[in-house]
């Protein structure tokens, strides 16, 4: 076989026999009896071959070309057809094939196995074929070795994998399994191409349109389906309700909240959204919960006085000395300071300051729209009006989910998870440790920013239909967030303790930090027992020249300075078994986590247009005392951006039939006995962590769930 400088013997198929398996074999095909009972010939050698298709749908093929291939130690075969009618259907699922070959030499130990789909120039439809693995049986030594593939083998695909888990100097003196790896890594730097948005100051993404995505990263059948009947399914509705709605009242955008059903944590009941320990509590535990942090001393453009709060504060305590103990917060939206708006379109870039109660209930006391102070940019007060101070506070939210959706979600999840994501991919073969620990957080997550960048976030799309800052506005927000993010900020260890929101004696009730913290750790340990199962030391990791490329590939070219600091935190080489586990970590804890509590309390936190829009019809106040409820009905948006806001919040926050949650790895990359026992470890403290946060939200008011982990899915999918 070309390249792996073993010489070809002749070889066929004495026998084939094809099935099906049901959802009942939990063990999967490789528990049936491998045997075959057909006459062996004298002088030849024979090798039991099983191949398992997947389980998602149309996962077989009609192809009767494709082909598998044995790579031994001392020769290989060629090809081995695999005839007609196996996988005929293309919608076959849960199918395997045996065969038993026949070989007039020895292989020798069987290292590497080679499946391939042969090019069709004009029917392909079908060819298409999934393979979850691939089991060899010596039938001389009667030794079984099991080959994990996970990969879609598309018309004219080539692929080979072998099957133990190993780092580059495990098998530096074998140049078979060397070329495999390299090769596997130059194949796929071929369809993995880096794409950079310079003008928009993004992470670099994979440069091809969602249509043209390898098969690998491609929406699964039911996931795409699932994805388009939401959206339709949502935009239909909604628009049709709107249609027939007269918003002359705040509790009219009732009607549109409701139109696809009742949120689990509906946000719309008027006396709920309205109090001020409701606008607190989603702070700390709605969708953007990365933006308070603790205020040991006020900025100078925030000109707060003791007077102004003093009634809000309840310890008999000044106000400074409330915030020396810890019990001040802000929320402070700079960011959005300046940037474009579409006319007749309005947002703001407030401060916000909060304080923790006696109650422990963190609400705000004061709220300025504008960065620069003075006599036409009032401090807004819970001693104003009710309308005054409701309406400061939908302002405030306005640029809060603006800056949520662009920063927090998009940039901080989806963008940084694809990037990591083709680190690895153009760096790592499937044998390597880190890919296999990997690989199971980045499924779907280029096809579904691929589509993002299609229709989402492109100039025109729904984001600039209906964010005040659409346009040159949401491009600046995107220059500004990624010239200053770094990838650390997505740990969460690192993260609370920044911002000084880490002791909960201070800040009580921040359930995103909590559970955070207890589903990072679950990780971090997790990670450390595989990491330090194929590292023995820190020399290992330095010595390791596939896992210095993914930093190196991006450090250069994955995070680019955009305005910003080269490699935005990623180190340009990996120096220690600490410092891998932390990368590993945070990719895990990022694509799975982090995205969940940011991204599924999306319909629960935007169906009540006035609880949370993307833009407002009015500009921000400039005095007090002349707002009432007509105001804050006319600030509002139209009911047909309403709609699409709700929509899109809808469309986002739903869960797929095939997702996959953490701690679920139907793929069993790891065919070690060690590896297994560590994940199955890891799914029992996930398993007792999902309870505990059972057990914790049973007293309160709004439950906080989108960090059980029995909900957090395992990548970004939606």
């Amino acid at each position: 076989m070309a390249g792996f400088n073993v010489p070809e013997v002749y070889s066929s198929v004495c026998k084939r026999e094809q099935f099906h398996y049901g959802d009942d074999e939990v063990d999967g095909p490789s528990s049936k009896n491998f045997t075959f009972k057909s006459k062996k010939a004298d002088g030849h050698f024979y090798y039991g071959v099983r191949i398992v298709t997947g389980s998602q749908c149309r996962a077989g093929t009609r192809d009767s070309d494709v082909y598998v291939k044995l790579v031994g130690s001392k020769a290989c075969t060629g090809n081995v057809n695999i005839i007609s009618g196996f996988l005929s259907s293309p919608i076959a699922t849960r199918s395997y094939v045996d065969l038993l070959v026949q070989c007039k030499s020895d292989l020798g130990d069987v290292l590497v196995v080679s499946l391939g789909n042969p090019k069709h120039w004009l029917f392909s439809a079908g060819s298409e074929w999934f393979v979850d693995f691939v089991d060899v049986i010596d039938e001389q030594s009667k030794t079984t070795v099991q080959f994990p593939c996970y990969h879609w083998i598309a018309d004219g695909d080539a692929i080979t994998f072998t099957s133990k888990t190993t780092i580059l100097k495990d098998v530096m003196p074998n140049s078979i399994l060397v070329h495999q790896r390299q090769s596997t890594i130059d194949q796929r730097r071929l369809k993995y191409k880096w794409q950079v948005f310079p003008a928009i100051g993004l992470p670099s993404a994979i440069d091809v349109t969602s249509k043209q995505l390898p098969s690998d990263e491609q929406f699964g059948v039911v996931k795409g389906t699932d994805f388009t009947k939401n959206t339709i399914s949502a935009a239909v509705t909604l628009q049709f309700s709107a249609a027939f709605t007269t918003i002359d009242s705040l509790s009219q955008f009732e009607q549109l909240a409701k139109a696809m059903g009742k949120p689990e944590f509906p946000t719309f009941d008027i006396a709920r959204w309205t109090r001020d320990e409701e606008f607190g509590r989603q702070m700390l535990n709605g969708v953007n919960p990365m933006v308070i942090e603790r205020c040991a001393t006020l900025p100078p453009n925030f000109p707060v006085t003791s007077s102004m709060v003093k009634s809000s504060m309840d310890r008999g305590l000044s106000f400074e000395d409330e915030m020396k103990i810890g019990h001040i917060y802000i929320c402070n939206l700079k960011i959005m300071d300046g940037l474009d708006l579409k006319e007749g379109y309005y947002s703001s870039a407030p401060l916000c300051l909060l304080y923790v109660n006696k109650a422990n209930q963190l609400v705000p006391i004061a709220i300025q729209l504008k960065q620069e102070p003075g006599s036409d940019n009032p401090i807004f007060l819970p001693t104003d009006s009710w309308a005054d101070w409701t309406l400061a506070k939908m302002y405030y939210q306005c640029a809060h989910a603006q800056f949520h959706q662009i920063a927090t979600h998009y940039l901080s999840c989806h963008a940084v998870m694809e990037t990591y994501g083709m680190g690895i991919m153009r760096n790592l073969p499937d044998a390597h440790p880190v890919y296999r620990l990997l690989r199971p957080h980045f499924r779907y997550t280029m096809a579904i920013n691929s589509r993002a960048r299609e229709t989402l976030i492109n100039d025109g799309g729904i984001i600039d239909q209906v964010f005040a800052i659409g346009g040159e506005g949401r491009r600046e927000l995107m220059r500004r967030g990624g010239a200053a993010y770094n990838i650390h900020w997505t740990n969460i260890k690192r993260n609370v303790k920044s911002r000084c929101v880490d002791d909960p004696n201070l800040l009580p009730g921040y359930y995103y930090r909590d559970d955070g913290l207890k589903l990072w750790q679950a990780m971090e340990d997790f990670v450390a027992k595989i990491i330090n199962e194929f590292y023995s030391s820190d020399e290992d990791v330095k010595g390791d020249s596939e896992l210095q490329n993914v930093a190196s590939d991006l450090y250069t070219n994955g995070f680019p300075a955009n305005g910003g600091e080269q490699g935005h935190g990623f180190p340009k080489s990996i120096d220690s078994r600490e410092q891998l586990v932390e990368l590993c970590t945070l990719m895990m804890f990022t694509g799975s986590a982090q995205h969940s509590s940011i991204n599924f309390g999306q319909y629960d936190m935007y169906s009540y247009t006035p609880n949370a829009t993307t833009s407002m019809r009015l500009p921000p106040p400039t005095t007090k005392g002349v707002a009432n409820n007509d105001t804050l009905i006319r600030s509002l948006p139209d009911k047909q951006t309403a709609a699409t806001v709700i929509t899109l919040a809808y469309s986002l926050s739903q869960y797929s039939q095939d997702e996959l949650y953490l701690g679920k790895f139907p793929a069993e990359h790891f065919t070690e006995d060690k590896a297994q026992v560590e994940i199955g470890n890891f799914s029992k403290t996930l398993t007792n962590l999902d309870a505990d946060i059972v057990e914790r939200n049973k007293p309160l008011d709004v439950p906080y769930v989108y960090m059980r982990p029995s909900r957090v899915t395992n990548s970004i999918t939606i």
